[in-house]
């Protein structure tokens, strides 16, 4: 991929929320694949790719997020970094090479596993870990056709399952036996699914932006749909239930969100009265009793996500006329607690509840990397980001936080990829330590949800 999978375009230098990505952004040799999906194994290899250039990042519509990135284009400084190396971390890394030329995970300890390193003239993009840690999963496209792969994260065999396109986004179900995926087709976004019982990848809806998320017993999808459509799709009978359709919404936002209890979802719909200020209201949506309770009003660009622990809402609203505002709800109290985080342009919960990192921009264009806990916002070094995680990741991240986390899984530590000393590289920053440490080359890297 270049560009986050669930919905967006490329124009010149920018990235858009909205639309379909073009070819040249989501591989960069891509060709028709057969209808008939295969599994085969796959050696390794190498591979080479063209350098990064300089990019604009926006957003759509009115509720946009501009990252001006012209520094990137020259050499960054170096960050200072800590004196230890790979053995700090406590769990493993999946790692994105530069150019879609390799998958590597790294850790825990000295470890280092190159899965798959590209020999011909694929592209690999979007690995990403099964929900137990045990699997890794990513996309691979050439002339010849286009796959996703699956193997285990410790190394060995590798399947190869043939796509109708180059999947340029991938989500694993809880239970770890689905693999979704969008990708372009016929100038649209297309779902399709793996089944891993079967090997059969199928598609199963279109539109021309989509955005998702898998029910916690991995029975259902939650879709946004063309910014006005929520629906249910049944992977199992492909079986589509419509949930609400919105002739106009003023705010913008990505991904709906189901509540922890399976039965409740989160997503923006207009206000009753649109007369009115603020105009759109951010609600949790009972299924089965067809509750709804406002949880938040406002008009901009909304992100939004339930704590691991189902405990809380954060939310945050950007526009062009004011910064970021970002909130903690609590849906059982009503209370409400705010954030002084007026920069944020992408943050995601840790998985112990108790923590958020926040991403920023700041008056020199480069990324900020902020963890907030208990009302005290604790500071790390400003970075570079990596073409590939400001280009792909950042711009999406409400889409991407429901499926790759930057977080270690005891919420210890997180990682990222930079621009440092003339390449991109991987670094883990330990919360208790003021330097990140120095992992290795790459251009993104997540966490494995488990140790």
């Amino acid at each position: 991929m270049v560009a986050l999978g669930a919905a967006c375009s490329t124009r010149g230098n920018e990235v858009v929320f909205d639309g379909n990505p073009s070819a040249e952004t989501t591989t960069v040799a891509a060709a028709e694949a057969g209808t008939e999906p295969a599994a085969t194994s796959l050696p390794a290899g190498t591979a080479t790719g063209e350098a990064p250039t300089t990019v604009t990042v926006t957003s759509s519509e009115t509720t946009t997020t501009t990252i001006t990135t012209t520094a990137i284009a020259t050499v960054p400084a170096a960050l200072e970094l800590s004196d230890r190396g790979i053995e700090a971390l406590t769990a493993p890394v999946l790692v994105d090479g530069r150019f879609g030329e390799g998958v590597t995970v790294l850790g825990p300890g000295a470890e280092r596993n190159d899965l798959y390193v590209e020999t011909a003239d694929g592209y690999l993009a979007q690995p990403i870990w099964s929900p137990d840690g045990r699997l890794v999963a990513f996309s691979r496209a050439s002339s010849t056709g286009n796959w996703i792969i699956v193997g285990p994260g410790t190394g060995g065999a590798l399947l190869a399952y043939e796509t109708p396109f180059a999947a340029f986004y991938i989500h694993w179900s809880p239970d770890g036996r689905l693999v979704a995926m969008l990708g372009a087709a016929d100038a649209q976004v297309a779902l399709a699914i793996l089944d891993l019982d079967t090997g059969k990848v199928e598609m199963l809806d279109f539109a021309a932006s989509y955005y998702f998320h898998w029910s916690p017993d991995s029975s259902r999808v939650l879709t946004h749909l063309d910014s006005s459509r929520l629906q249910i799709l049944d992977p199992s009978s492909g079986e589509i239930a419509q949930i609400a359709a919105f002739d106009f919404v003023w705010s913008g936002y990505q991904t709906p969100s189901w509540m922890p209890d399976g039965r409740s979802i989160l997503y923006v719909r207009p206000a009753g009265n649109q007369s009115e200020e603020p105009p759109d209201e951010l609600v949790i949506h009972d299924l089965a009793s067809g509750q709804i309770d406002v949880i938040a009003t406002g008009a901009g660009f909304f992100a939004f996500a339930v704590s691991p622990d189902g405990k809380q809402v954060a939310y945050s609203l950007h526009n062009l006329a004011r910064p970021t505002s970002m909130y903690l709800v609590e849906p059982s109290s009503g209370e409400v607690t705010e954030l002084d985080a007026p920069n944020t342009v992408a943050w995601q919960w840790s998985p112990d509840s108790h923590k958020i990192l926040l991403l920023g921009v700041n008056e020199g264009s480069r990324l900020t990397m902020d963890v907030y806990q208990d009302g005290t916002i604790t500071a790390y070094p400003d970075i570079t980001p990596s073409e590939n995680f400001l280009r792909s990741y950042i711009p999406f991240w409400n889409q991407y936080g429901r499926s790759h986390t930057l977080w270690a899984p005891d919420s210890s530590a997180f990682v990222y990829a930079a621009a440092d000393r003339g390449d991109d590289y991987i670094f883990l920053q330990l919360l208790e330590e003021e330097r990140p440490v120095l992992l290795g080359a790459g251009s993104m890297a997540v966490f494995s949800p488990r140790t």
